[in-house]
């Protein structure tokens, strides 16, 4: 296995997402390798610049919302307030471009292994994989019996 330096672990905050960190954590002995990122909605959306200040208010309403959410991820794990990440719009995008803007050497992303017609059209875990410029680990999540 690759020794990998950066390692970006994008999270839905599910419970699922345990698993995806626990995933994570095998690939390297330095857990200060790992950056969580989570990528939310924008609080205002089709009102572009007419938003103004209320926009970025809403995106601090947000972070203020979800931050304590991933910081509970980071519970016994050498993870920084630096390696976590809170982003606004299509999280395949995003997390491609945080894949970039950090060297990522891959990117850790849980997957339910959709069936039918979600899988025709296609999953938040697929896209990243087919966009991305580094290694994607796809963790599967079972479903419980």
């Amino acid at each position: 296995m690759p020794g990998y330096t950066t390692i970006l672990v994008a999270l839905d905050l599910s419970q699922d997402s345990t698993v995806v960190i626990e995933a994570a954590r095998k690939l390297t002995d330095n857990e200060y390798h790992l950056h969580l990122v989570h990528v939310a909605e924008h609080p205002v959306t089709a009102l572009g610049s007419s938003t103004g200040k209320n926009h970025r208010h809403g995106e601090q309403e947000v972070r203020q919302e979800v931050y304590p959410q991933i910081h509970e991820y980071t519970q016994g794990l050498a993870v920084t307030p630096d390696h976590i990440h809170i982003l606004f719009g299509d999280p395949p995008t995003e997390i491609h471009y945080l894949a970039e803007k950090l060297g990522a050497d891959v990117i850790v992303v849980g997957s339910h292994g959709e069936k039918g017609l979600k899988r025709l059209l296609g999953t938040t875990a697929t896209d990243i994989l087919h966009g991305a410029s580094c290694d994607v680990l796809t963790v599967r999540i079972r479903e419980p019996k």
